[in-house]
């Protein structure tokens, strides 16, 4: 018997920084589906889920399609804004050590 897994693949920032969006990779039984889970954060509770869409490996090709990711599909109808990332709001820190 496989115990289930689940894998964060990406936490997108909500509106507030009290939202957010989490992307999960999950993994039952050897049966696999993608997450998006809304989840909001409580003072005294953490972070919460909100509501939570669940879809199968068919549907996210569709979706990827769907945005123009999925193939070459020509131009994305999607407008640019939709298209780019902006900056996140925090930089990761490198940290070097010399060795003398």
């Amino acid at each position: 018997m496989n115990p289930a897994a689940e894998v964060v693949l990406s936490t997108i920032a909500g509106t507030t920084d009290k939202d957010r969006l989490l992307v999960v990779l999950c993994n039952q039984a050897g049966e696999s589906r993608l997450e998006l889970r809304q989840q909001s954060f409580g003072d005294g509770i953490g972070w919460f889920t909100q509501s939570t869409v669940a879809l199968e490996p068919s549907q996210v090709s569709e979706l990827r399609t769907a945005l123009g990711t999925g193939g070459n599909r020509g131009p994305s109808p999607l407008p640019k804004s939709f298209r780019r990332a902006e900056q996140p709001a925090w930089q990761p820190r490198v940290v070097h050590a010399d060795v003398g």
